[in-house]
């Protein structure tokens, strides 16, 4: 999927003609999935009247669920995860296209990292490449203005939680509405010489007690992973918001997720970046 076919999957004027959510329920909805984040608690049983209507409702639960969970001590916003980048993420996922969650700074982590996976329903570990912006990226953002705001890039692993349940059924805007499964992040050592690198060739491994559990390749990733920041920096400018110095973009997994378990010791490579570990206690 291109990014122009992406972005028009979840423009505005491309939205259900008809909300199914006041602002209230939008709020009421962010309250219960925050408050059953906070608790660890699965999100499969969301009431109907809670679940957004499409992609658009989504993100407007999604920006209170952030709210309430930086009150609740979760940390301010440091980044964007993109999801579903790939044709196989959006086939096991049963979305149309990629879609964005916010993450705060609770959920950041320095390679070596240790998690005890006690606290996750369901942990995954992605593979994937991630970005620091030196400059602001909002709509009109086109794939020269995406290079020239990168300050560098990171090998790093999504940590993914699986909230709720049977997420194929879920439907997407639910899943956006639960930043799309994020749980944390785990960054490797800073490349700032990326401009050497042929990302969209580079080929992502993820590891899980040294065996080979997934693989993927750049090119995967919307055709290269900087097209995937393209696309959520003209997202949130629809949104009326833009990713900002110093943010962290995930850009997606180039493999599929490993499905971990406690006991595993999680490591992503991915060509010329390195590579990030962490260890599921």
């Amino acid at each position: 999927m291109c990014v122009a076919q992406a972005q028009r999957l979840t423009h505005p004027a491309n939205r259900a003609k008809h909300s199914l959510m006041t602002p209230a329920q939008h709020a009421e909805a962010a309250r219960w999935i925050s408050s059953r984040r906070i608790a660890g608690t699965s999100l499969a049983d969301i009431p109907a009247s809670l679940r957004p209507a499409d992609a658009e409702e989504g993100y407007a639960v999604a920006r209170l669920v952030r709210e309430e969970l930086t009150k609740a001590g979760r940390g301010a916003l440091v980044g964007w995860k993109v999801g579903a980048t790939t044709a196989a993420m959006q086939k096991l996922l049963n979305v149309p296209g990629p879609c964005a969650g916010a993450m705060l700074a609770s959920s950041q982590l320095a390679s070596p990292a240790k998690v005890d996976a006690k606290r996750y329903l369901k942990i995954g570990c992605e593979c994937e490449v991630a970005v620091r912006l030196a400059k602001p990226l909002g709509k009109g953002t086109t794939r020269k203005d995406a290079e020239a705001a990168i300050a560098a890039l990171y090998p790093a692993i999504e940590i993914v939680d699986n909230r709720c349940g049977d997420f194929a059924a879920m439907g997407p805007a639910t899943l956006i509405a639960d930043d799309f499964f994020h749980a944390g992040f785990v960054l490797g050592p800073e490349v700032r010489d990326w401009q050497r690198l042929d990302l969209a060739s580079a080929v992502g491994v993820t590891r899980a007690n040294g065996v080979e559990v997934q693989r993927g390749k750049g090119s995967d990733v919307l055709g290269h992973p900087f097209e995937s920041l393209v696309w959520l920096a003209n997202l949130l400018g629809s949104h009326g918001e833009r990713i900002e110095p110093g943010q962290i973009v995930m850009t997606g997994s180039l493999p599929l997720p490993h499905w971990a378990s406690a006991g595993q010791h999680i490591e992503i490579s991915i060509d010329g970046l390195g590579s990030a570990q962490v260890t599921l206690l």
